[in-house]
């Protein structure tokens, strides 16, 4: 909580706020302050820098329809049918835009026959990144792009497509690109030989420099190496203490638990606080990307466990499926995700299983074959009448009321969810980092953790 209290004064001092531009690099100087003065001794502190696109909002964008409804003009409401994607260019209004539907998500190229000149409407969600199928559609000559979301599709990451995301090097988008709901997406493809768009929108792009926040340490086998994660940046909306300052401070603190016991290692540990999550997970696809340069540094990591939002003030106890990562990592992954739930059966509490299938920084560690894990206590979906028998709380009500606004501030967090699940972190942690046999116990199935 003291960690937590120090990234919220920090927020207060840069607009409510821990984005890029606002109050990252003083919450990444906080971190880096912490682990100088009580780990130096036990992890090597370094930073990662890398460039991202910084986009914002200047004005309320419009979106409007003709000829869905007869001879009428329908306009759609900003933030309920529709809202700016994070990628969006700059201003641009654009009048009577014929619509283009494309039907497998951007990954086909004849997808993109006849493209030029309309509105590219597409389902978000697929193995292909987002900002990949916007810039496809802009090199063949779409004016705009619109994604609309099916909260019925699971990102299914077996067959291991390697997500093409937003690098240094690469072009901003020019064209408006807009998330709209799954039924106006239904509708406008439905209407595409009639329907044609207004679309207006005001934005601003730059590309800015952050850093992600390593500690290396300096015990524990060279070839087996455990990457912890949480990413420290918050939305520009808000101060970002449940997402995700309760994930970080919780890595933070068991970092500092670890130094001061000065902890026997069998595996050397990189705890890592990546920058740059809410715009894309752009620290830690950085990270593996950089990883992957180099095959024999790759080889050396073992694994990968994620905290994110683990203060939810409605929370349930997610523990990560392993059944849901690709295919060759499904054997690998359970075993982090059950001796997660060791604690939990330990301490005779409660947990559920979610989905590991997109969202966190655990995606880049998945796409690079690397067994991943991890923890968290749920975002802006509602509870369940089952999970509120299950673990109290409000059913039919959000699990973070405040997911990604100004209100996830300090009030946010839910202090019994921290303690149970930076406990259960912890837990984990501290059995694979001693662990002699943790390669071996990854991928054979007969064997058991020794530690």
């Amino acid at each position: 909580m003291s960690h937590l209290e120090e990234l919220y004064a920090i927020a207060q001092k840069h607009n409510n706020s821990r984005s890029v531009t606002n109050g990252y690099m003083a919450s990444a100087e906080y971190v880096q302050a912490q682990l100088a003065a009580s780990a130096g001794d036990y992890c090597e502190v370094s930073t990662q820098e890398f460039k991202v696109p910084v986009w914002a909002e200047l004005e309320i964008p419009e979106l409007s329809s003709y000829g869905i409804a007869g001879g009428i003009w329908i306009h759609y409401k900003h933030m309920v049918d529709f809202q700016s994607f994070r990628y969006s260019g700059p201003s641009t209004r654009l009048l009577k835009q014929a619509i283009h539907g494309m039907d497998d998500n951007g990954c086909n190229p004849q997808e993109y026959v006849g493209v030029r000149g309309k509105v590219a409407v597409i389902e978000e969600g697929g193995p292909c990144e987002s900002w990949d199928v916007a810039h496809r559609a802009e090199k063949a000559g779409a004016t705009a792009v619109l994604f609309y979301n099916n909260p019925r599709r699971r990102l299914l990451l077996n067959t291991r497509i390697r997500i093409t995301a937003w690098k240094e090097g690469d072009p901003l988008i020019q064209i408006p690109v807009l998330s709209i709901t799954h039924s106006l997406g239904l509708t406008l493809l439905q209407s595409k030989e009639t329907a044609v768009l207004n679309i207006k929108t005001v934005n601003s792009q730059t590309v800015e420099s952050t850093i992600n926040v390593l500690c290396t340490t300096k015990e524990g086998s060279e070839n087996d190496v455990i990457v912890l994660g949480s990413h420290l940046d918050s939305v520009p909306e808000g101060p970002g203490m449940v997402d995700n300052g309760s994930g970080s401070s919780s890595l933070l603190e068991i970092a500092l638990v670890l130094a001061k016991a000065k902890y026997a290692l069998g595996n050397k540990i990189v705890f890592a606080w990546w920058g740059a999550e809410e715009i894309g997970l752009l620290g830690s696809r950085h990270y593996v990307r950089e990883l992957v340069k180099d095959e024999e540094k790759k080889k050396q990591v073992v694994m990968n466990m994620n905290f994110d939002m683990l203060a939810s003030p409605n929370y349930v106890p997610f523990v990560h499926d392993g059944r849901t990562a690709p295919t060759d990592l499904v054997s690998a992954s359970s075993k982090i995700d059950h001796l997660l739930i060791e604690y939990f059966e330990n301490e005779k509490k409660k947990y559920e299983y979610t989905e590991m299938t997109s969202g966190s920084d655990f995606l880049p560690f998945l796409l690079e074959g690397i067994p991943s894990g991890g923890l968290l206590t749920g975002a802006g979906e509602r509870k369940t009448t089952e999970q509120r028998t299950r673990f109290g709380g409000f059913a039919d009500a959000p699990l973070d009321p405040c997911y990604h606004k100004s209100c996830d501030t300090i009030e946010n967090v839910n202090k019994h969810a921290l303690q149970l699940m930076s406990q259960a972190a912890l837990y984990a942690v501290t059995k694979v980092a001693k662990a002699d046999n943790l390669r071996q116990w990854l991928v054979d199935t007969n064997v058991t953790l020794h530690y």
